[in-house]
């Protein structure tokens, strides 16, 4: 049995952010962050930074391989 709490008519689990790791190769070498999926935005983050779009009609993990690759152009990866 699951309870939810509820609090000014919000669920706690409709607040919930998922994060999920995200691995992509940047001039021949490992990088990798996380990603989540929040409010149609693919918002991905590395120690160094981070970098949001729409989510659109891509699927989320390619958006957000290709935003670990935009972060790793600028030396935030």
């Amino acid at each position: 049995m699951m309870t939810t709490i509820s609090w000014g008519g919000i669920s706690i689990m409709d607040r919930l952010t998922v994060w999920e790791k995200v691995f992509a190769e940047f001039d021949g070498r490992p990088i990798s962050g996380s990603f989540a999926v929040e409010q149609g935005m693919v918002k991905v983050t590395t120690l160094k930074g981070q970098r949001a779009t729409q989510v659109g009609v891509f699927n989320t993990t390619w958006l957000a391989r290709y935003l670990l690759r935009e972060l790793a152009a600028e030396g935030k990866a």
